[in-house]
């Protein structure tokens, strides 16, 4: 599996990528040197033979024949020490002087020009040598093949392309471990920044990306990202300090304009001055607890909210017992798995849990509400589920909006706050929300990775 993932890192395909480059680059510039060279030695080699050539074509037009064949034969004799190759035949195609005899079966390229091999006897050893050669018509019929060993030409050939290829393998393996170093360094520095990151989406805006102090472009721009990282830290901590303090001013006028309420009901003449006071207490109980609403989303949707290891199951189950008296008897069944522990806000998660529960036991209108939370691969599965009539499809995606309320509930308690509380703290926890038709009735399912397991 570790080789397997490393094969898919950026790592290995900027070494191989790296790698394949350099081997390249090298194969290029060997490849044309090794090209030139090779057209280089073969154009001098044809060149010698076709100057020979020419040479002994002049020869048989100043000398007779019997001087001509002479030496031809001079030149014919030892060629392995000389290294030329020659025939002569005449005009009936009869052999007259020479050290080869292969004319006959010789394919004549353009120009005049064949390959072909020789054996060759040096002591007790035969070998085999690659002859090039050039026929020439001396005239009146006369054909002379003058040739030289190219073997060692070939040799030469072959033990370049093995050094071209040794240095295409090891430019290819240098430049992969460059490669793999580089990307390792890249790798390494982008773990941190990642890292650090992942802490500041948490919650931790003290945290700054760690810089190298090489200077490099990397550098600055961490650099200038910790800058706004500071700008958002302070406007952050500014907004937060303004937000606990005006709360705690609307608190405390709420709490003292509830008191006035409550003297003025105990001081009410007649019913209908309580059914007043009754009506003021009733909205300033909702007002209360809509402001509760919005600072816990405010808090969920912040990304400050301090994280810890929370067991969910014992969260759910101090919630079914508490709203258990709530329900009608027999109406609330609870199905919970133990130990399933998440990364998260103890709180939020409780309210919203209890957001769910009191929907379900509201809008099930009388009907079994179940709540069930198991394991589901790497995440905890929670479950609330009614059997009242249900949010309808094209409506579902309002009830996760503030202050949204469905058709048919404006007759019923409630600030249009609690689905929406319910997004933001799955929002915090990387957990996934779901609404789903119950047939009859709302499922609400709420998938909050556990601890240990990274977000998706």
């Amino acid at each position: 599996m570790a080789l397997v993932s490393f094969a898919r890192s950026s790592i290995a395909r900027l070494a191989l990528l790296h790698g394949l480059l350099l081997a390249a680059s090298m194969m290029a510039v060997l490849g044309g040197v090794y090209l030139g060279t090779s057209r280089l030695i073969a154009a001098e080699g044809d060149q010698l033979i076709s100057l020979e050539a020419q040479g002994l074509a002049a020869e048989f037009r100043e000398r007779d024949l019997d001087g001509f064949v002479t030496a031809v034969v001079d030149r014919a004799d030892d060629p392995w020490v000389r290294g030329g190759v020659y025939e002569l035949r005449g005009p009936t195609g009869d052999f007259l002087a020479g050290n080869v005899v292969v004319l006959p079966d010789l394919t004549i390229q353009a120009g005049g020009w064949a390959e072909f091999d020789v054996a060759v006897t040096r002591g007790d050893a035969n070998a085999s040598r690659r002859i090039r050669a050039k026929l020439t018509e001396l005239g009146s019929g006369f054909r002379l093949l003058v040739g030289h060993d190219v073997q060692d030409r070939r040799a030469f050939r072959a033990v370049m392309l093995r050094s071209l290829a040794w240095a295409v393998l090891v430019t290819l393996l240098f430049g992969a471990l460059g490669g793999w170093w580089l990307g390792r360094r890249i790798s390494r520095t982008a773990q941190a920044i990642s890292a650090s990151a992942g802490r500041i989406a948490a919650g931790s805006l003290g945290e700054r990306l760690p810089v190298t102090g090489s200077g490099d472009e990397i550098d600055a721009l961490v650099s200038r990202f910790n800058e706004l990282l500071g700008r958002v830290e302070s406007l952050t901590t500014t907004m937060r300090a303004v937000l606990d303090s005006t709360a705690h001013d609307l608190r405390g006028h709420l709490n003292r304009i509830r008191g006035a309420a409550q003297d003025a009901r105990k001081a009410a003449a007649s019913p209908a001055e309580s059914a007043a006071t009754d009506t003021v207490l009733a909205e300033i109980d909702r007002l209360s607890e809509t402001l509760q609403g919005l600072l816990r989303i405010a808090l969920a949707e912040s990304g400050t909210a301090p994280l810890e290891d929370v067991d969910l199951s014992a969260v759910a189950l101090d919630l079914a017992e508490f709203y258990q008296p709530v329900a009608e008897a027999g109406q609330l069944s609870v199905a919970v798995d133990p130990g399933l522990t998440v990364r998260g806000h103890r709180q939020l998660l409780s309210q919203a849990l209890s957001n769910l529960l009191d929907n379900a036991l509201k809008y099930g209108q009388g009907t079994p509400v179940s709540v069930s939370l198991h394991r589901a691969g790497g995440h905890a599965r929670l479950e609330v589920t009614d059997g009242g009539p249900g949010i309808p499809a094209e409506h579902r995606g309002l009830a996760t909006q503030r202050f949204r309320r469905l058709p048919g509930s404006s007759g019923l308690p409630g600030s249009g706050l609690g689905l929406s509380l319910v997004a933001a703290v799955a929002r915090l926890h990387h957990a996934d929300l779901e609404l789903a038709d119950a047939a009859p009735g709302l499922r609400v399912v709420l998938a909050v990775p556990l601890a240990g397991f990274a977000p998706a």
